[in-house]
């Protein structure tokens, strides 16, 4: 999606197919809308300044496309309104200058699994390993006074190398995560954050507020939560992916449920509100889900019926 798309479109030059993608897009992903909002907030700014005199929009466009990192779209506007062209060029000049600033240190690397889990090591040392349709962005090089890493989808685990003196920070949504050398879990499912500490500590930030998790501890955030709440990490099952493994101690149905949509893709429902809190205790390894769909309908003497995509515990 490009910047010359969203601004024609909050001009109403799109063509009807051109206003679908656009909606289409906002829709697919959260930070997709609060980059539509941005620009949107922007773009009424601008329709507010009393500008009394003439820009020259290509000449300002050219002196930021040689500060830029990468190129700001231009927006191709109609000849007969004259102000608009002054309220985009302005746009377009603003929202450049920002996406240089903030993106001026941006990662040249991108780390990537598609369908599969994936293990990889950083320039420091560090161990990474991928949840399936996860990304990751990073330097080349670590330079400077810290190492940054931005989990931009999905989950991984971070096994990171000890190193005082330059902090290894991961950024998500609007979360930071700092730590010096530990070990932890991270998601970002639809710009709901989940951060699972297995040995160290980890300083965890967001708009102004910043709590520390020990060994053991877990954090959920969810996009409209005003205040960051630690609480003990219930079970192992988030390792799932790296262990080959689904760990059931004392675990509630819906929780293993919940893992196994997750993990296989599956959507698994459970018939019975009284079934939900029955507890679990075996280990699953590499096993097929028919198989551990059925080791669960045996062990609580429950039905499993198939209905079109669903599978049901009844």
């Amino acid at each position: 999606m490009t910047d010359d798309l969203l601004i024609s479109h909050l001009l109403g030059e799109t063509t009807p197919v051109q206003a679908q993608h656009v909606e289409e897009w906002r829709g697919q992903d959260a930070a997709n809308e609060a980059r539509f909002k941005q620009l949107q907030l922007v773009w009424e700014t601008s329709l507010r300044l009393q500008y009394p005199g003439t820009v020259n929009a290509h000449a300002s466009l050219q002196r930021l496309k040689q500060k830029a990192a990468e190129q700001a779209p231009v927006a191709v506007l109609q000849p007969r309104m004259p102000w608009l062209k002054i309220a985009a060029a302005i746009l377009v000049i603003i929202t450049g200058t920002l996406f240089y600033l903030t993106h001026r240190n941006t990662p040249g690397i991108q780390i990537a699994s598609d369908l599969t889990v994936k293990t990889d090591t950083l320039p420091d040392g560090s161990i990474l390993t991928l949840n399936k349709g996860t990304q990751i962005q990073l330097p080349a090089a670590f330079k400077g006074k810290e190492r940054q890493v931005v989990l931009t989808k999905g989950e991984a685990f971070f096994d990171v190398a000890p190193d005082q003196s330059k902090p290894f920070i991961i950024r998500t949504g609007d979360l930071s995560v700092q730590v010096l050398g530990t070990s932890f879990n991270v998601k970002n499912k639809n710009g709901n954050i989940e951060v699972i500490v297995e040995t160290g500590r980890v300083q965890v930030s967001r708009q102004g507020h910043t709590i520390v998790l020990n060994l053991g501890e877990k954090l959920v955030v969810q996009q409209q939560a005003a205040t960051l709440t630690k609480a003990a990490n219930p079970d192992q099952l988030y390792t799932y992916y790296r262990s080959k493994e689904f760990v059931a101690d004392n675990t509630p149905l819906w929780r293993m449920v919940e893992v196994l949509n997750e993990a296989y893709d599956s959507h698994i429902i459970i018939g019975k509100k009284e079934l939900r809190d029955l507890r679990l205790n075996t280990t699953f390894k590499n096993e097929s889900l028919d198989n551990i769909l059925q080791v669960i309908s045996r062990t609580f003497n429950i039905t499993l019926e198939k209905k079109n995509d669903q599978l049901i515990l009844k």
